[in-house]
């Protein structure tokens, strides 16, 4: 297949830990503070890979959320502190599913509590009704096994037994006993929230048609409980009664990752062919929704959207949630799978974690629930290939998600990866579940979303949004490339009027691929590629996975991860500041953010012209053996030429920073800008960073 430096280097990034991914957060509704103008005389650096930003005002810190769940934070978006890679020896970033737990439950028909007859551990044991009296044998742990079942363990077998329903059978009537865990049908419970806070349990024995009922609907100790047709009577209402724990470890400091996220984990990104022996778990991106409703009816969310991956097309999104920033999330729901076959499909991984088998098959993801429940008339003939697999051609992997609010105050997911392009989900703000379209038209999906950026087999991932009140646009960034040092990995930039497209770039070129023959490279303003000055201590490398915000004074900054000209793997958060140009384009700084401000009213000719060194950052968009541009010598001449290694004409607009370049008839607009190098003495010197008409950034240093 095609993809794949970027897909196999995210697998070997996923076997060391060190080199960890960043997606990117900004909390809309919640102030940024403004990042001190103070310049510095130095800087701490942390790896954080695919970084998510979030401003949390309680402590006055940014921090940045990465994949692997690396973190790290700052006070200054210069100086930052690496807090510890979550979720594998240490965990306090994710918790459980919000319906497990230990739970007395309490029938709300009778007032009396589910019981396992004489407190047995026999498998066979019969399940009965029986008044309060706190015994293991009214004890039930709840757990979450995947594609929205629960299994029910009892505490008086130690949590090694499960409620069953006898014979597997669909039948009204069946009963309900105790019989060892072993994960089957019998075995399995979809819990239905009830509007007066009870709750159900549909059998799958059943199909989901009948539930845990008290016979006769009896008000009686010792009345046999047994499965009959939902039809939502007091007797097949329950109240879940907390009974000391949370009901699962992972809720804790120290809990493993693998039993906070397994159902997200049981379909991709534990020991599972490219996370064979470790974790894929990439791109958290939080977010703050002031709507979301939690089971007791308060408000108030931060939400966290996650991937987990196995193949560069098998993969699947979640989310947990958390009254704090810091965790613990509880998870939820994993929301978007794929990878997904037509029919059954098992793929067993041995390492040494053990063996894994994952059936890749349509029926085991979230698709049957939604068709179910009327979301979805059915599967769509277009997801799969002639040969049953996945098209990944025309839909995403699902990786990579973020989340940004409209103009509106509604909630949106972008996500996606290659080959299929970038989708779109609205999200519901009380529940953080998306609205699936339900229907399909043009580049929108019933499942996926609508399409708004990329397909047909080309490189693109890592998608971020930004509305911008001043300008009126929404602007998407999309990280093209492999992510590796010589996999050319670069940020492009789009804008549209609507948060769902159509976005173009500055050609005016639409960021949906109409066909497999597009010459890639001419879409999307590339920011840069990898390039050297000689006020950097290194050439920068494959930069990109970005976030992007406008802080509380108006700055506007571009949050990113880059390898380097060294050979080697490593990478670290750099943060540079972006300013509009006349075409209200954001250009980004030459240097990272080392607390300088631009001038309002500009700069005197004599700041401007000189000789700077040059880069055009062009447009190649190769996903391998990518190497420096070159750096060049331009000098800016009083009479308005360019002379050096290109030539053209300048000219800036006086009492401002903006500046426009004719170089070879493309026309550049842009800014200068007088900030502080790289180098261990910080110089200040004069920059200009401009964008073409043709989509290309041009940058110099003097």
């Amino acid at each position: 297949m095609k993809l794949i430096q970027q897909e196999w280097s995210k697998k070997w990034i996923s076997l060391a830990i060190i080199f960890a991914l960043l997606a990117v957060f900004v909390c809309s509704g919640a102030a940024y503070g403004a990042a001190s103008s103070s310049t510095t005389s130095s800087t701490t650096r942390a790896s954080v890979h695919d970084p998510s930003i979030f401003y949390d005002s309680s402590t006055n810190q940014y921090y940045v959320f990465g994949s692997h769940l690396g973190q790290a934070s700052s006070t200054d978006l210069r100086n930052w502190f690496y807090l510890g890679t979550q979720g594998y020896s240490n965990a306090s970033l994710y918790g459980a599913s919000t319906y497990e737990g230990y739970y007395y439950i309490k029938n709300k028909n009778s007032g009396l509590y589910l019981d396992v007859a004489n407190g047995s551990s026999a498998d066979g044991a019969n399940i009965q009704q029986w008044s309060y009296n706190g015994s293991d044998a009214q004890k039930f742990k709840i757990v979450y096994q995947g594609s929205g079942d629960y299994y029910i363990l009892t505490g008086n077998s130690s949590y090694t037994s499960s409620i069953d329903v006898n014979s597997n059978s669909a039948a009204d009537g069946a009963n309900i006993e105790q019989w060892k865990y072993w994960g089957g049908t019998m075995q399995l419970f979809k819990i239905e929230q009830n509007n007066d806070g009870t709750v159900s349990f549909l059998s799958k024995a059943s199909g989901y048609k009948s539930a845990i009922d008290i016979t006769d609907g009896s008000t009686s100790s010792g009345a046999n409980v047994q499965q009959w047709n939902y039809w939502g009577g007091d007797m097949q209402k329950w109240e879940l009664v907390k009974a000391g724990g949370t009901g699962n470890s992972s809720r804790s400091t120290g809990a493993a990752l693998n039993s906070a996220l397994a159902s997200s984990f049981a379909w991709a990104g534990y020991n599972d062919q490219d996370s064979s022996g470790g974790h894929s778990v990439w791109a958290p991106a939080p977010i703050y929704n002031a709507s979301y409703e939690w089971a007791d009816g308060s408000k108030g969310a931060y939400m966290l959207y996650y991937c987990t991956s196995s193949t560069y097309m098998r993969s699947a999104i979640g989310y947990g949630v958390s009254k704090s920033i810091t965790g613990p999330f509880e998870y939820v729901d994993t929301i978007v799978y794929s990878g997904f076959t037509n029919a059954s499909n098992p793929i067993t991984t041995s390492s040494s974690l053990g063996t894994k088998t994952v059936n890749t098959w349509v029926q085991n993801t979230n698709i049957p629930e939604l068709i179910d429940n009327g979301t979805l008339s059915g599967t769509r003939s277009g997801w799969f290939t002639s040969n049953g697999g996945f098209n990944n051609t025309n839909f995403p992997n699902a990786i990579d998600p973020t989340l940004v609010y409209d103009s509106s105050g509604n909630m949106w997911m972008t996500y996606g990866s290659w080959s299929g392009g970038i989708y779109i989900l609205q999200i519901n703000l009380a529940t953080g579940q998306p609205y699936y379209p339900g229907s399909d038209s043009g580049d929108t999906d019933r499942y996926f979303g609508k399409r708004i950026a990329g397909g047909y087999g080309k490189s693109g991932e890592a998608p971020y949004i930004v509305y911008d009140a001043r300008t009126g646009y929404y602007y998407l960034y999309v990280t093209y490339g492999g992510l590796a040092n010589s996999g050319g990995y670069h940020i492009r930039l789009y804008r549209s009027t609507s948060i769902n497209g159509t976005y173009t770039d500055a050609a005016g070129n639409p960021a949906v691929y109409s066909s497999s023959s597009i010459n890639q490279s001419n879409y999307g303003i590339k920011l840069f590629g990898n390039y050297n000055f000689s006020g950097l201590p290194v050439g920068y490398k494959s930069g990109g996975h970005n976030s992007a915000f406008a802080d509380t004074d108006g700055m506007r900054y571009l949050v990113y991860h880059t390898r380097f000209n060294n050979g080697t793997e490593g990478h670290e958060v750099r943060v540079h500041q972006q300013f509009m140009n006349a075409d209200k384009w954001p250009v980004t700084a030459v240097y990272e953010y080392l607390g300088s401000s631009i001038s309002s009213t500009g700069y005197s000719m004599s700041d401007m012209t000189g000789t700077y060194e040059y880069v055009n950052m062009g447009l190649d968009a190769s996903t391998s053996g990518v190497g420096m541009l070159p750096t060049q010598s331009v000098t800016l001449n009083s009479n308005g030429s360019i002379t050096g290694d290109v030539s053209g004409t300048w000219s800036y607009t006086s009492g401002t920073y903006y500046c426009t370049m004719v170089i070879n008839g493309v026309t550049y607009k842009g800014v200068f800008f007088k900030q502080r190098n790289e180098q261990s003495s910080h110089n200040a010197v004069m920059t200009f960073s401009l964008i073409g008409s043709n989509n290309t950034s041009i940058w110099g240093s003097k």
